[in-house]
C-alpha cells in the first residue's frame, strides 16, 4: 500500500518536472526570438501610454457659446464632422434641447407664443440641463466627446442681461458636469446684427444681446478660449480643431470630471 502510494506521489514529481521543462524550454525559445516577456511588457505599456490609452480614459466636454448669431451652430456642425473623420465617437448636443416636455415650454417662450415670469424662464432652462446631467456623464464615460451648443453659461449670461441677480442665476447650474473646454465665439454685437435670420426670436434684440456680452465677460475662467468670431468660417474652423484635439487627449489620459461652480 505504501509502495504503491509512494509511486504514485513519484509519478506526480516526475510528470510535475517534464512540466516545468517544458515550460522553460518554452520561455527560452520565446525569450530569444521576442526578448524577455518583461521587456515584452513595458513595450505594450509604453505604446498603451504614448497613445493616451488609461482606464480612466474619456470623452471631452466641448462647449461652444456666444452671443446669436456669432456662428455656434456652423462651427459645431463642423467639428463635429472633423471629430468623426478622424474616427472619434462624438455627438452634438444643443440646449435648449427642445425635443423634452420642460424644452417645448421653452421652445414656445423663445418663439414669443407664451409669456413668463424671468425667474420661471431661468429654472426651466436650467432644468432642460439636468434632464440630459445622467445621459452626458454617462456618453462622457463611455468615450465619447461631447460637442454642446449653449450651456449653463448662456442661462446665466442672458437671465442677469434681464436684469436678475447674477448669483441666483448662478445657483441653479451648481452640480452640472463643468466642460473640459469653453469655445467662445467672440462678436461685436453689431457685427452679429448684420447676419441672416436676425430678429427671429426672442432675445435677438441689439441692445439686449450688448448686455448678453456684457455679462459672458463676468463668466470667463480658464477654461475658456476667446475666439475671434469676425474672421473666415475657415480659419474659425482650423483654430477650433486644434484646441479641441488637444483637449481630447487630455481627457483621454484620465483627466478627472468636475462640476460646475462647486467650492
Amino acid at each position: 500500500m505504501i509502495h504503491a502510494s509512494f509511486l504514485t506521489v513519484c509519478k506526480a514529481l516526475n510528470f510535475g518536472v517534464v512540466a516545468v521543462q517544458r515550460s522553460l524550454k518554452f520561455q527560452l525559445n520565446n525569450y530569444r526570438c521576442k526578448g524577455s516577456i518583461r521587456h515584452i511588457q513595458m513595450e505594450i505599456n509604453h505604446k498603451s501610454n504614448s497613445s493616451g490609452a488609461n482606464s480612466d480614459s474619456r470623452g471631452a466636454l466641448v462647449v461652444l457659446e456666444g452671443l446669436d448669431r456669432c456662428g455656434k451652430t456652423t462651427q459645431s456642425g463642423r467639428l463635429l464632422t472633423y471629430l468623426e473623420g478622424l474616427g472619434h465617437p462624438a455627438e452634438l448636443w444643443r440646449f435648449p434641447d427642445r425635443s423634452t416636455s420642460v424644452g417645448q415650454m421653452i421652445s414656445s417662450y423663445l418663439s414669443n407664443q407664451s409669456q413668463l415670469d424671468d425667474h420661471t424662464v431661468h429654472l426651466l432652462f436650467s432644468a432642460n440641463r439636468w434632464e440630459k446631467r445622467s445621459l452626458m456623464e454617462t456618453k462622457l464615460k463611455s468615450g465619447t466627446t461631447l460637442i454642446v451648443d449653449r450651456y449653463s453659461y448662456s442661462g446665466v449670461a442672458f437671465s442677469s442681461a434681464k436684469g436678475l441677480d447674477f448669483e441666483w442665476c448662478k445657483a441653479p447650474e451648481i452640480g452640472l458636469l463643468a466642460p473640459d473646454v469653453v469655445l467662445y465665439l467672440n462678436i461685436p454685437p453689431e457685427k452679429a446684427a448684420e447676419r441672416g435670420g436676425y430678429g427671429g426670436e426672442r432675445y435677438e434684440k441689439l441692445e439686449f444681446q450688448r448686455k448678453v456680452a456684457q455679462s459672458y465677460q463676468n463668466l470667463h475662467d480658464a477654461s475658456w478660449k476667446i475666439i475671434d468670431a469676425s474672421r473666415p468660417v475657415e480659419d474659425i474652423e482650423k483654430q477650433l480643431q486644434e484646441i479641441v484635439s488637444d483637449c481630447i487627449k487630455t481627457c483621454q489620459k484620465g483627466k478627472p470630471l468636475s462640476f460646475l461652480w462647486s467650492c
